[in-house]
């Protein structure tokens, strides 16, 4: 959930290290550079005929015959293959040029996931012979009325559609979106390509009713940051282990909940609002919260989930499951409600953003990406992330962490597009998404998105963010060029910080309503950071959880709506959420 400033710095030259060393991984584009030799050779072509003989006594009859043929195509010609190579960027697929030359491709996008088609336009034209568009950008909160209103038109314009998996059902349910699995199936190498996306992406935010509908090319996941100076400044850390009722170190990150909530009151108590520890920065808060509406319901999933609260029990009859665990995290939310600003029950993305960056605050759970603007004074070069603190599960006997995945940014693809169209639009987005190229993307500063597959996070990926984009090509209005961190070492650090979360990372609901439930949560998170009773927030929002539950029943069939929350309930079981 990238957002980005319009710092300018001039272009630098283009970089082929890293690209040449993420080609070398993959087999499948060795074997099509092989097969590419193939093209002049004959091949064998098995045909069926039908036609119409006289048999017999004379009368017509049509029967079908099998005849088996050799061709020899035409000079430079592709081969027949059973699937088609994906090649590297910018190189010529024979495979596809002819078949899809001449399409356009226009992506449909929130303001902040940045015009990465038109980055890539020259190359993708060179690959395939489309023409990309100019994409389309709005306000994040219009997006999902944008793609509605485009597929009940039956707009042709955009036939690549932005959604956030949060919409994933209720487009699905418009029966205008194109199930995407033959078009996966086509090419070499999708398999490798779905063991690379994290599982909680590829299971929840890619497959819904056992097909797939989206391509992924965002991956979000909260994180827990801090200014780490604050950690290692002896003088803190021996105040600290004095202070402590328990005699414990100051460690970042914190195991648990109830230890980050000590942290913030030492800091309170001892340290701020006076300390120069951070030049220039004037850090007068241990933390805050996003508050506001729609996104403060994952922040406080981040701990609820943690305490082993799920969206709903096994038969979907409870919400909040169970009832008691999600009070008790909300009443952990409001206890640091103590060492936020005034106000906090107000702060969205500007102002968490803002505060952030100005290092008011000494520590806050955020989406991955807000480390990577924190390049700029005063707090360059001072901050750090880590592992959401956890629960200590008296059942489980250890401490369960959960880090939240919310929002994250995928295409859809309108069924009633044409053939052409629609196999141009899923091999754009697809090439893009694969890690050819999203492994510069989601380390670009003029980027929207993040790592979601496992090779954005190793050292390959962590390349990336120290090294300019070799494939972009920059624009007025996305001219930076810049990587985004000094070094590897910081890089390395930032994506391990990401990978350790991601390895807990707790997927949001992708069942019917969705957005209608994290607004009704959301809004009752607000009022408790306001100073509502946690107990009754958590009852509130059961209760209109139990409403929505029952709208959607009634829309679409009370066992059908039972079978999408089975399926995500099975989901979760598999990949060990419950």
């Amino acid at each position: 959930m990238k957002m980005r400033d319009d710092r300018r710095i001039s272009r630098r030259g283009v970089l082929k290290s890293v690209a040449a060393g993420v080609g070398g991984l993959i087999v499948g584009i060795a074997g099509g550079y092989a097969l590419g030799s193939l093209g002049a050779q004959a091949r064998t072509v098995t045909e069926t005929v039908t036609k119409t003989e006289t048999v017999g006594g004379g009368a017509a009859q049509t029967v079908t015959k099998t005849v088996t043929t050799t061709v020899t195509p035409a000079e430079g010609a592709p081969a027949a293959l059973p699937k088609i190579p994906l090649l590297p960027p910018g190189e010529k697929n024979p495979w596809l040029y002819d078949r899809l030359k001449g399409a356009e491709v226009k992506s449909l996008h929130d303001s902040f996931a940045g015009r990465m088609l038109e980055w890539y336009a020259d190359l993708l034209n060179n690959e395939v012979g489309v023409e990309i568009g100019v994409t389309k950008l709005v306000d994040i909160p219009l997006l999902k009325d944008e793609g509605f209103s485009l597929l009940d038109t039956n707009s042709t314009e955009y036939p690549l559609i932005q959604i956030t998996p949060s919409f994933i059902a209720d487009f699905v349910l418009t029966g205008k979106v194109e199930p995407l699995d033959k078009y996966y199936d086509m090419f070499y190498g999708s398999d490798e390509y779905f063991q690379q996306v994290m599982p909680p992406y590829r299971e929840f935010y890619m497959n819904y009713q056992g097909k797939i509908w989206t391509i992924p090319f965002d991956g979000d996941v909260h994180l827990w940051n801090y200014l780490y100076p604050f950690y290692e400044k002896e003088e803190f850390r021996t105040a600290y282990k004095e202070w402590h009722p328990e005699g414990r170190p100051l460690v970042a990150p914190p195991d648990t909940w109830d230890e980050w909530l000590l942290q913030c009151k030492f800091f309170a108590e001892q340290v701020l609002p006076d300390d120069k520890t951070i030049p220039g920065a004037e850090v007068l808060w241990p933390t805050m919260i996003w508050a506001a509406p729609p996104w403060s319901w994952a922040f406080y999933f981040d701990i609820a989930a943690s305490y082993g609260v799920n969206y709903f029990d096994k038969n979907m009859e409870t919400p909040l499951h169970p009832q008691d665990r999600a009070i008790e995290a909300m009443a952990y939310l409001q206890k640091l409600v103590e060492y936020m600003p005034e106000g906090v029950q107000n702060f969205g993305a500007s102002e968490t953003v803002e505060y952030w960056l100005s290092g008011k605050v000494v520590s806050q759970i955020w989406w991955i990406d807000i480390n990577e603007w924190g390049q700029v004074p005063p707090v360059k070069g001072y901050l750090r992330n880590g592992l959401m603190p956890g629960y200590p599960d008296p059942e489980k006997g250890k401490i369960v962490h959960r880090a939240m995945m919310p929002y994250n940014r995928t295409w859809i693809i309108p069924n009633y597009l044409d053939e052409k169209t629609k196999l141009a639009a899923f091999y754009v987005g697809y090439h893009v998404s694969h890690w050819h190229y999203s492994i510069w993307t989601a380390a670009d500063y003029d980027s929207g998105t993040d790592p979601y597959m496992y090779i954005h996070m190793t050292d390959i990926g962590a390349e990336a963010y120290i090294k300019s984009n070799p494939y972009k090509k920059p624009s007025e209005e996305w001219p930076n060029v810049q990587p985004i961190f000094p070094d590897i070492e910081t890089a390395r650090a930032h994506l391990a910080g990401g990978l350790a979360n991601l390895r807990v990372g707790f997927p949001q609901p992708t069942f019917p309503g969705t957005v209608e439930y994290q607004e009704s949560l959301s809004r009752e998170v607000q009022q408790v950071l306001g100073g509502k009773d946690p107990e009754q927030a958590v009852k509130d929002a059961a209760a209109q959880w139990i409403d929505i539950r029952d709208k959607y029943m009634d829309i679409i069939g009370r066992e059908e709506y039972l079978k999408t929350w089975e399926e995500f309930y099975g989901k979760m079981a598999k990949l060990g959420y419950i």
